[in-house]
């Protein structure tokens, strides 16, 4: 005698009835959670690019900084002068050695361009970046740059030349 139940047929395929499109609905649950892994790992990924190119341009920024400052330093004539370029720190022209400042001029690496060349007259004073993006760093700067923090953008990050002993004014 049998019980009536084993004897039902459940279509072709050899599973019980009532277990169809179980499998089916974990591998669509396996592609969505993967799906939304991918997508953070890329958020995390491209903020982690983004902090990278934040230190990249307060190296930059400072290494054409401190590149001015020898510039300045380096007496012509009896008298202090900024160069009026960039290349002026590459490969100084008023010279006859070769003489370099910086290695190479340096670009934005936030916006892969240029830097914007911060001047007084034919003077190159310091560089900042052209970006007008918000930065992730807002705090704890080193201390040439404390009036970095709370800054809106990277714009506002100014990389300039001050000699010692005379006021720093707010870049235009």
């Amino acid at each position: 005698m049998t019980d009536g139940l084993s004897q039902r047929p459940c279509g072709a395929q050899r599973h019980r009835c009532g277990e169809a499109g179980y499998t089916y609905l974990f591998v669509m649950f396996l592609v969505v959670l993967t799906g939304l892994a991918a997508t953070v790992a890329t958020h995390q990924w491209k903020t982690e690019i983004r902090r990278e190119r934040e230190e990249e341009l307060l190296f930059r920024g400072d290494q054409i900084r401190e590149a001015i400052g020898l510039y300045y330093l380096t007496a012509r004539a009896g008298f202090n002068a900024y160069p009026r370029s960039l290349d002026d720190l590459v490969k100084d022209p008023n010279s006859s050695a070769t003489r370099r400042y910086l290695r190479q001029p340096y670009k934005d690496p936030i916006t892969g361009e240029d830097f914007e060349l911060i001047k007084e007259g034919d003077a190159l004073k310091g560089v900042r970046s052209k970006s007008t993006a918000a930065p992730l760093k807002t705090g704890n700067f080193p201390p040439q740059y404390q009036d970095f923090n709370d800054k809106t953008s990277y714009h506002d990050w100014t990389f300039i030349y001050q000699p010692s002993g005379l006021q720093s004014r707010p870049a235009g």
